[in-house]
């Protein structure tokens, strides 16, 4: 395949990705090589602002049109007699300048790109597909990897009134809320089962911890994580900490 045509397919990869319409799997495994490729998350980065501007400047050429319009129209005299029509042209620019505001105040901060670049949920415990008797848990994780996180995070929340001991309820709260997109509800869970030296989920929950204060641009906190030299995400950890900085 040609430089030129292996060029045009990576851009529609990246298309896809930014436009929401590729499948679960193909999303999930892209997302995987984005937190491993910097150049790749570069393209990506780039092909944001190449399309968020694009759109702007189609709209920004809408409005300049209006204005250019209502301009002839008022010079030629065809809404002579209509005490609102002048304003028409100013309204408009007004619009122009609000769109363009918006825009700059919606686009997502350093913290909510790395966020999101890099945050993908846990995928949760297998399900035995035969009777058990901690059928609430089950019920829960189901929901959980439909991604029912309010009512996994509910019925977890129940049974963890009767086991606060329990690492594994406590982190898959924090995974739910995380999932709810509440960080806030998340970090303490998971720093509990972080420290745990003894819990199974022990580098997972860092892992999340340091995504949970990325995403509350809580940086001094997020610098502060170890998992630099971690095998499974020391290099991703690596890669958003020199962003951070």
């Amino acid at each position: 395949m040609s430089k030129a045509a292996l060029r045009q397919e990576r851009f529609e990869t990246i298309e896809a990705y930014l436009l929401g319409t590729m499948g679960n799997a193909e999303r999930i495994a892209f997302e995987q090589e984005l937190a491993s490729d910097e150049d790749l998350r570069a393209e990506v980065d780039a092909q944001r602002e190449n399309t968020l501007a694009v759109e702007l400047g189609a709209f920004t050429r809408t409005l300049g049109s209006v204005v250019e319009v209502e301009g002839r129209k008022e010079e030629d005299g065809w809404m002579r007699g209509s005490s609102w029509a002048p304003y028409l042209k100013y309204a408009a620019a007004v619009a122009l300048i609000m769109s363009a505001a918006l825009w700059i105040i919606g686009r997502p901060s350093a913290n909510e790109r790395l966020f999101a670049e890099h945050y993908v949920a846990d995928p949760g415990l297998p399900v035995p597909m035969s009777a058990t008797d901690d059928h609430v848990f089950q019920d829960a994780m189901v929901a959980y990897k439909l991604g029912d996180y309010a009512e996994a995070r509910a019925k977890w929340a129940g049974l963890a009134q009767e086991r606060p001991e329990s690492d594994t309820l406590r982190f898959y709260i924090a995974c739910a809320a995380l999932g709810e997109g509440d960080a806030t509800a998340a970090v303490p869970l998971l720093k509990g089962v972080g420290d745990d030296g003894r819990s199974v989920f022990a580098r997972k929950a860092r892992w999340f911890l340091f995504l949970a204060y990325v995403e509350q641009d809580a940086v001094t906190e997020a610098l502060a994580v170890p998992l630099d030299d971690d095998a499974t995400y020391g290099e991703r950890v690596r890669a958003i900490k020199a962003e951070l900085r």
